[in-house]
């Protein structure tokens, strides 16, 4: 590993090789076209799976060196990611990595309740609501048999877990034995009950029912009046599955102002140092929504130059095909031996050279979101 930067005479001429190869790379990154991009992502997923069904976690390409660090979440939102690629290619591979990465985590969950919690290591002290909400979506995109009774046992422990964390005002407490709730998992378990219930069928489970409309209502007031950034991108996914179930206009109302407050409040600016794909995902949701409803025109189109401006610097952290550095300005850049290894993955930031699951997580669903609705617009063009 090679950390270079020039100086003196030798400044000029390798200012000017950094100058050709921007220009060779950025023509590379042009050619690669985001169906490429998605397999890219993918593949390097699957193949960062462990016999154990795990994902590796981190790696770091400064130190050469694998991270010891592991999250559930993160863990299990790699598996809902090549659930959502299932939808979109049929890849049994990836079907097969999503089955055997839920056997592994369910081997560590808990009772809770008349349910299961998912927990890192088995215990309950460290079971996480948003995790197993995450399972829950990973499960239900990864067959395209949603009555398979295989995973019907599976799933309901699951759903009952989560249904058993609801507290009185409607959100869900982040983890067992306490009441603490969490912007992050009351998004992502609105997500998977809203989408368990279009999925499923399970309009005719009252205590499901019951469960949503009173998250349905919470949610709709306390995110207005506090908007969060950890909510942002589940909230909007779940409002916009909530919005195609239902065509209740609440929801297209709480996405055009979850819209207008993250462009004002929450991140008025482009960052050009961060991986922003986790917020393309919510804005992505919500656009398709925006389209589908009248009054929006003008807030459709601020979404989608916002859009493409966080893609067109995301997909830049993308490790490509025969790339041989990671650069970070006109004289700086990393070589690392093992880069090739890990084509298709998304650097955690500009200036992070390490990469992380739920970095390409976030954006292989970004970019699967992506191309679903431009191939929405062609057909309604068309």
């Amino acid at each position: 590993m090679h950390l270079t930067e020039s100086n003196g005479q030798l400044a000029d001429t390798l200012l000017l090789l950094s100058l050709l190869l921007l220009v060779s790379t950025a023509n590379v990154s042009a050619e690669v076209g985001i169906g490429q991009r998605i397999e890219l992502a993918a593949e390097h997923l699957i193949n960062r799976q462990l016999d154990s069904g795990w994902f590796i976690y981190e790696h770091d390409f400064i130190s050469g060196a694998n991270s010891s660090k592991n999250n559930i979440v993160r863990q299990v939102g790699t598996a809902f990611a090549l659930s959502e690629y299932f939808q979109y290619s049929k890849n049994r591979v990836a079907q097969n990595a999503v089955e055997r990465a839920l056997i592994a985590f369910e081997r560590s969950a808990v009772d809770w309740q008349n349910g299961k919690l998912l927990s890192l290591n088995g215990k309950r002290d460290q079971a996480k609501a948003g995790a197993t909400a995450l399972a829950v979506l990973a499960a239900l995109f990864s067959t395209d048999d949603v009555q398979d009774q295989s995973s019907v046992q599976r799933l309901h422990g699951w759903v009952a877990g989560l249904l058993a964390l609801q507290q009185q005002n409607g959100g869900f407490s982040s983890k067992p034995d306490g009441d603490q709730q969490s912007a992050y998992s009351n998004g992502e378990i609105w997500l998977a009950l809203a989408t368990y219930l279009a999925k499923r069928e399970s309009g005719k489970d009252p205590d499901l029912s019951k469960a949503l409309d009173r998250a349905d209502a919470r949610f709709l007031e306390i995110y207005t009046s506090n908007p969060d950034i950890g909510f942002f991108h589940w909230g909007m996914m779940a409002a916009a599955t909530r919005y195609w179930s239902t065509h209740d206009p609440r929801f297209s109302r709480f996405i055009a102002e979850q819209t207008r407050l993250f462009l004002d409040e929450l991140r008025p600016k482009v960052s050009s140092k961060s991986n922003s794909c986790y917020s393309v995902e919510g804005l992505l949701a919500g656009v398709a929504v925006l389209e589908a409803e009248k009054g929006y025109e003008k807030l459709s189109r601020l979404v989608r130059r916002r859009v493409e401006k966080e893609m067109l610097k995301n997909l830049r952290l993308q490790l490509l095909p025969d790339q041989k550095n990671i650069r970070f300005g006109k004289n700086r850049y990393l070589k690392s031996p093992e880069l090739e290894r890990y084509t298709g993955a998304f650097l955690n930031g500009r200036y992070r050279p390490q990469i992380r699951i739920d970095a390409t997580q976030h954006c292989l669903s970004a970019m699967l979101k992506k191309d679903w609705i431009s191939h929405r617009r062609q057909t309604r063009v068309d």
